[in-house]
């Protein structure tokens, strides 16, 4: 703890909860090299509580980014709404917005993001059907007197100058088949259970995840965690790329605790030298570190009022080779395409699936008659997306019967590899796999007020608050030395009160930068450390550490990180609160 803190917490000793033993002993001489076998060494540990209600503790910006990374990503705050479930829009229906409205001629846009942006807002009003199969009904349109583009309308149940495809479906389509398909979108941390014993919480459909670290980074590590992904088999381009900056934290940004803690460090014994450190006691001496009951327990300022992401590089890619659209209304509700084998990432499924959201429940019937003639010269029926047009005499060709999506696929696949020049789009054609789009997006809102987030943030770690807690005892420095072991005494509120208890250490007690790992951890009866003494039995709120009960005279053994052996002789009980050891090496 540093001096600062240390000093306030003193001032308040008059108003807190105290448990003082005697005097404690002298500090031991530092021990720098390791026992030897057969040498022992005599030390005293002791409990002393500093049992502080409603400490203030103010964790600024700086004291966030010092800590360890690893701790910063394991911290999960919010899952971030996409794509606007309460009917307004959010970041992603922004950014599909903006790539919709760019101008698909302006500087820097490549030809296949121009292709996109004008596949984005092909209507039927100015669909280019040439080189598809659907090209035919074009020339049917004219024969019965109406505008092959309101025939084509006419069946989508749309406007002539509506886009084919929804802002929604779009929307819905890129979150499953691109951004809810991504390793870390797809899971978060958070405490264990039984349901999920792992910590990997599933992250619910049209959000994403943010942890401590994207806010301290200000979304730049959001390229990191959303780009490619290549692990364990499973590989996924990524959704995010290059450089992504944000606006969402003030100067001034910090975030203000209201604590109720043992302020003092456990005393431990380093197994290896003899010697006496400490142990961080922050959130792990059986009390509620946080009243949930009282508002202000957490306080978030300096966050700005409406997140904006100033910079930030949105990327779809397709399939390497032309996928074949389906001719079959088999199986349902898909059909037989082989857009429906690809990777669900691809742009070609991603349009597909689009397609299907869209028109997947579209029934509609039409005949279209000439002059005075009853029966009708041309038909359109389609049935759940299924699209069949029928013509009788010199009514054109009209073409063979398919999805609506199919019809789409077609026309996107063709579109999207299109040439530079307009005007001769079969000139220096993309090649097939060489289409991949990356957007360059600016000022886009995120969709949710500061206000928001505070209150987002404080519901979720309510529910659990393991790793504030922990970031908190990283920024509380208590840890001095390597201890292995630890002495505890519970509060004289629990059920263990007036008990001496040996803890061995575990991964959350080490400090920042220890890697320590144990072949043999807890407290055994014998040398050979086959039969066990200590468990991991509930006592006052703990039971992730391997204890054990001691009284004067007991005898244990244990192995420090080396597999070095060691016995422990409890010696003495010379006040309520200390407790003498005799360590000695015996491998």
């Amino acid at each position: 703890m540093n001096s600062a803190v240390l000093t306030v917490v003193l001032m308040m000793v008059a108003t807190a909860c105290l448990e003082l033993p005697q005097a404690p002993p002298a500090p031991a001489p530092e021990r720098t090299t390791p026992l030897a076998v057969g040498q022992s060494v005599n030390v005293q540990l002791y409990s002393m509580r500093l049992d502080v209600t409603g400490y203030e503790q103010v964790i600024t910006l700086a004291d966030l980014q010092a800590l360890p990374r690893a701790t910063r990503e394991k911290m999960w705050l919010y899952n971030l709404d996409l794509n606007g479930h309460d009917g307004s829009p959010r970041l992603l229906d922004n950014a599909l917005a903006q790539i919709r409205d760019r101008d698909p001629f302006a500087k820097g846009v490549s030809t296949a993001e121009r292709n996109m942006i004008r596949l984005l807002n092909m209507t039927p009003g100015n669909a280019d059907l040439t080189g598809t199969t659907t090209e035919e009904l074009l020339s049917i349109g004219p024969k019965i007197g109406i505008p092959s583009a309101q025939v084509l309308a006419d069946a989508l149940g749309i406007a002539v100058d509506a886009p084919f495809l929804s802002q929604k479906a779009i929307s819905q389509a890129v979150i499953e088949g691109l951004i809810g398909t991504h390793p870390n979108a797809r899971f978060r941390n958070g405490a264990k259970s039984a349901a999920h014993p792992d910590g990997k919480i599933p992250v619910p459909p049209g959000h994403l995840p943010v942890t401590l670290d994207d806010v301290v980074s200000k979304l730049a590590n959001m390229p990191t965690r959303f780009g490619a992904w290549k692990k364990d088999g499973v590989y996924h381009p990524g959704f995010i790329v290059g450089v992504t900056e944000a606006d969402i934290l003030e100067d001034g940004f910090r975030m203000i605790l209201k604590a109720n803690t043992n302020a003092l460090p456990f005393k431990g014994l380093d197994l290896s030298h003899g010697a006496i450190g400490s142990v961080a006691s922050i959130g792990k001496d059986g009390g509620a570190m946080f009243d949930f009951n009282d508002p202000n327990w957490l306080r978030i300022e300096g966050l700005t009022d409406k997140p904006v992401l100033t910079r930030m590089a949105f990327q779809m890619v397709e399939h390497p080779t032309w996928l074949k659209p389906g001719n079959s209304p088999l199986p349902k509700p898909w059909g037989n395409s082989e857009a429906w084998t690809a990777p669900t990432w691809t742009i070609e499924r991603i349009l597909a699936h689009g397609g299907l959201l869209d028109f997947k429940t579209r029934s509609y019937t039409k005949g279209y008659v000439l002059g005075t003639d009853p029966s009708p010269q041309f038909t359109v029926s389609i049935d759940d997306g299924w699209m069949v047009m029928k013509s009788k005499g010199d009514v054109g060709k009209p073409p063979a019967p398919k999805y609506i999506w199919d019809m789409m696929l077609e026309v996107a696949q063709l579109r999207l590899h299109d040439g530079p020049d307009p005007f001769a789009p079969t000139k220096d054609r993309i090649p097939e796999g060489q289409a991949n789009v990356r957007f360059e997006l600016q000022d886009i809102a995120v969709g949710i007020t500061s206000a928001q987030i505070t209150e987002t943030v404080r519901r979720n770690l309510e529910r659990d608050a393991s790793q504030l807690i922990g970031a908190a005892s990283h920024i509380i420095e208590q840890h001095h030395g390597k201890p292995d072991i630890y002495y505890y005494r519970p509060r004289a509120t629990s059920g263990d009160a007036g008990t001496d208890w040996l803890y061995f250490i575990i991964a959350d007690d080490l400090p920042d930068g220890d890697k320590r790992s144990y072949a043999k951890a807890g407290f055994f009866a014998d040398a050979s450390l086959t039969q066990q003494l200590s468990t991991n039995a509930w006592v006052d709120g703990d039971d992730t550490h391997q204890k054990v009960k001691v009284n004067a005279g007991d005898v244990l053994f244990c192995a420090d990180d080396s597999g070095r052996v060691f016995r422990i002789e409890v010696t003495t009980k010379p006040s309520r609160a200390r407790i003498g050891l005799k360590l000695t090496r015996v491998q």
